[in-house]
């Protein structure tokens, strides 16, 4: 008989925003990997929470040791509960209607909208990106006005995939192969496992890859790319997504809070793609981009 694995320990840092970003990205967006996972939650009162989970106590301590912690910020570590601990995380997210899309957890099955062209089941595992969050549902609304203006990418990127949302999205709509990537081979994982269970596992090839020095990524152009990363990632990356962007193709960009949208924007119209902003929503913007 197999042991089942003890639930892991959850370092929880609850802070502004911006502070977020910091600390996720110290934690492992743009360092090592030392945690199992880091997610990032949106909070009441304009905040946000960054989880981290690890195998044992003494990691989570040794990483809230590491870390220095904005006054004000709520820090705690405990172990979750002996049970399905990814199931029970994602509990408490509510579905989310974008577009023709709806993204729902398996515990709300029962609330599809029996009108709705593309419902999409995401259950996150060990990746960050569920579709609970505004920088998902704002590639999702961008998406879909590009395609009411009679867009339509053959070749699609998703680049920093997550949990697979918009890979899925895209496949669901255009029903075309796309490609998605991601740093972390979780995500990777996650991805083509929420594919499988959304019936469009044919169409997704999912790859590990840091930017694009991966061979299926390299000297390759993309009618449209996803990355719905951050603004600091995004902004050291803007050469190479603007090389990889097809002469008529787009960008979706997001990830990035209202505050850091003229920078971003200013970054990649160096990089040779003027973008424009779509509206906020909940503190996070979208922006489209292109050639010229």
């Amino acid at each position: 008989m197999t042991d089942t694995p003890a639930p892991p320990f959850a370092l929880t840092i609850i802070t502004q925003a911006d502070e977020a970003f910091a600390l996720s990205d110290a934690l492992g967006f743009d360092a090592p990997m030392m945690a199992l996972s880091v997610s990032i939650y949106d909070q009441p009162n304009g905040q946000m929470s960054v989880q981290a989970l690890y195998e044992t106590s003494g990691e989570a301590d040794a990483a809230l040791s590491a870390l220095t912690v904005p006054g004000g910020a709520q820090a705690s570590v405990a172990q979750l509960p002996d049970e399905d601990w990814v199931s029970l995380s994602q509990s408490g997210l509510a579905p989310v209607t974008a577009g023709p899309f709806f993204i729902y957890g398996e515990h709300d099955a029962d609330k599809v909208p029996s009108d709705c062209p593309f419902p999409i089941q995401i259950e996150a595992g060990l990746a960050f990106g569920t579709g609970h969050h505004g920088t998902t549902k704002g590639c999702l609304l961008a998406f879909d006005a590009l395609m009411g203006s009679g867009f339509d990418p053959e070749k699609v990127l998703d680049l920093g995939a997550g949990a697979g949302v918009l890979a899925i999205a895209a496949a669901m709509k255009l029903k075309r192969n796309i490609l998605a990537s991601d740093i972390d081979q979780d995500s990777v994982d996650v991805t083509l496992e929420n594919a499988a269970l959304n019936n469009v596992d044919d169409h997704i090839n999912a790859v590990r890859a840091d930017g694009f020095g991966h061979e299926a990524l390299k000297d390759q152009t993309f009618d449209l790319i996803f990355a719905n990363i951050l603004a600091g990632p995004l902004l050291k990356m803007a050469a190479d997504i603007a090389q990889a962007t097809a002469k008529d193709g787009r960008v979706i960009l997001s990830g990035i809070l209202t505050e850091q949208a003229d920078e971003v924007a200013a970054g990649f119209k160096a990089a040779g793609l003027t973008c424009k902003t779509q509206p906020p929503l909940e503190g996070w913007v979208t922006l489209i981009g292109k050639h010229g």
